[in-house]
């Protein structure tokens, strides 16, 4: 009698893969509407913090002005929770890939032609080497878009005296890569290792979620995101996509 080798995962590993992915929707589920029940209240707030701040528009006596400061204070506070409570949405939603064949370089042009002006207005000079030979696949080209926004913005916010920032594209195969560089402030070498964990941040307005969804719409991918950097030197963060080739669309 020949052997059957076992092909794929054990009925247990089954069981224990669908239990995770369950459990997964659930918390998914639970954030999502508890973030809904906050949202809903801080609207409110929000908006009579404005319509305060309408009525005090006339303010010219030092009591009432400190008032407007600390409704002012309140506002940008409550705006940055919401960013918060977005980010975290964003985060615990479960995407289904909407893989269709397009062009990387077609992609990062048009964050280049978006992002261009308003960072040449912070003293930030943007410059593209774009590989032709990348060839088309399928991905998800919004929440790719997406992944690039957040690390041109980390770039940005690395260089508030102005500097440089680099998008370049190559191909290797089997990967389709992409570098964000900065001439920025750099990294320290003890929070690289952090840098993509799930609330970790160096900014004191920052949620702690924009690298780790970004790592995690690049791993759905099948891809990659590394990090390179130094302090007083800048940081090159490289986005790797494998290319693969045929009808992938979800």
């Amino acid at each position: 009698m020949t052997d059957k080798v076992a092909v794929g995962k054990s009925a247990p590993e089954k069981r224990s893969a669908e239990q995770a992915s369950q459990w997964q929707a659930d918390v998914a589920a639970i954030a999502g509407s508890l973030v809904h029940e906050i949202k809903n209240p801080l609207s409110t707030l929000s908006i009579n913090m404005q319509l305060l701040l309408e009525d005090w528009a006339k303010a010219r006596e030092p009591r009432e002005l400190r008032a407007v400061k600390r409704l002012t204070l309140m506002r940008a506070e409550l705006k940055r929770l919401d960013e918060i409570l977005r980010s975290f949405l964003s985060f615990t939603r479960r995407y289904e890939l909407r893989r269709e064949e397009a062009s990387i370089n077609e992609l990062l042009d048009g964050v280049i032609e978006f992002i261009g002006e308003p960072l040449g207005r912070k003293g930030i000079q943007v410059r593209r080497s774009l590989d032709p030979r990348v060839p088309r696949f399928p991905f998800d080209a919004g929440l790719i878009r997406q992944v690039f926004m957040n690390l041109v913005k980390n770039a940005e916010e690395a260089m508030p005296g102005g500097g440089e920032l680099i998008v370049k594209s190559a191909y290797e195969p089997p990967f389709a890569l992409v570098d964000v560089i900065d001439t920025g402030k750099g990294i320290p070498e003890y929070q690289l290792s952090r840098l993509f964990g799930l609330y970790f941040t160096t900014k004191p307005d920052g949620s702690g979620l924009g690298l780790a969804w970004s790592r995690r719409i690049v791993q759905e991918h099948g891809g990659e995101i590394l990090v390179q950097s130094e302090e007083g030197k800048g940081s090159r963060f490289t986005v790797k996509l494998p290319v693969i080739r045929g009808d992938c669309a979800a």
